[in-house]
């Protein structure tokens, strides 16, 4: 929820540039591990929007840059079975 007004900003920056080629989106993976770090700051009333702003200068920052067809085929691994001693009865 913090992280969606600077994802339209990123997505207003990349339709206004069209010298681009590749789009960007903002890095959500480190964007929730940033919102573990301004919890405390967001609960206190002095703190509140310095730590909105920090966090909006650092996710602002962390972009990836999105590639199309750049997946990778994941090679899904056989369950083991279970041990003799674990045998349902």
């Amino acid at each position: 929820i913090y992280a969606f007004p600077i994802e339209e900003k990123v997505r207003e920056e990349y339709k206004a540039d069209q010298n681009r080629k590749l789009s960007q989106q903002i890095n959500h993976t480190h964007a929730l591990a940033m919102t573990q770090d301004i919890l405390i700051g967001v609960f206190l009333k002095d703190r509140f929007h310095k730590a909105i702003q920090a966090f909006d200068q650092v996710v602002q920052k962390t972009r990836e840059i999105i590639r199309p067809g750049r997946t990778v085929v994941r090679n899904k691994k056989s369950k083991k079975p279970y041990a003799m001693a674990y045998k349902r009865l």
